[in-house]
Order: C-alpha cells, then sequence, then structure tokens
C-alpha cells in the first residue's frame, strides 16, 4: 500500500512539474502587445513586431526584440529601434510600466518627439537607454 502512495505521489509531482508553463509573465506579455498597439496606431510596427503574437503564451520567444532573464523569464531587454518610420510619436513611459525587471531599452530611429520629463522614475531599475 506504502508504494502505491509513493507511486501516486511521484505521479503527482511529475504531472505538475511537466504542466508548469515557462512563460513570460501575462502582465509583460499584455504589455508588450500594448506597445505593439501604441506602434500600429501610428501606422508603424506592423512587420517590424509580427512576430508579437497574442496567440503565443511564451513572449520570451517573440524574436530578437525581446529578451528575458533566463531564471525568472522576466523581459530584461526591449529592442524597439527602427520600428516606426512613417510618423513622430510622443514617447509615453508608461507603457514601459509592466516590465518591472527592465535593464535595457533600445528606442533609437523612430521619430520619437517629447521626452521622458517626470516620467523617468517610472523606470527605476532600467540601466541603460538607447535614444538617438
Amino acid at each position: 500500500m506504502r508504494q502505491l502512495l509513493w507511486v501516486w505521489m511521484l505521479l503527482m509531482a511529475l504531472a505538475f512539474v511537466n504542466d508548469r508553463c515557462h512563460c513570460c509573465l501575462q502582465e509583460e506579455r499584455s504589455g508588450l502587445l500594448e506597445i505593439k498597439t501604441w506602434f500600429s496606431h501610428a501606422g508603424a510596427g506592423f512587420y517590424e513586431l509580427e512576430d508579437w503574437d497574442k496567440e503565443d503564451l511564451n513572449c520570451c520567444n517573440w524574436g530578437y526584440r525581446v529578451a528575458c532573464d533566463s531564471t525568472t523569464n522576466r523581459v530584461i531587454e526591449l529592442r524597439l529601434s527602427s520600428v516606426n518610420h512613417d510618423a513622430d510619436l510622443y514617447l509615453n513611459a508608461s507603457l514601459f510600466l509592466p516590465f518591472k525587471e527592465l535593464e535595457t531599452l533600445y528606442l533609437g530611429s523612430n521619430q520619437l518627439v517629447g521626452g521622458l520629463k517626470d516620467q523617468g522614475s517610472l523606470l527605476s531599475i532600467l540601466f541603460s537607454l538607447h535614444r538617438n
């Protein structure tokens, strides 16, 4: 009887481990889709962000523009350079709030206007911002 109990416990543990999704956080995935929508409203970003698919739960696999921490699966780097070529875009730092561990953000060559005035504290952990 004890052996059956151990076998059952082992099977349950294996089922739990295999069922666990090694995906990015839902909050970050939604945040990335918000960024895609933001670029798309300006008439930009369709082809550049087409890998960002709401059907794929793991945004860490959405191509070279998203880099995640290998342990936590949190987004740590966004490469958004050269996504917009059409119109001036006003930068909204609140788009990046879901990314609590974002370290590097590339925004160069996007015709961004405005600035991060009074919004810089929203990106408290950001180590490197590239905006040419």
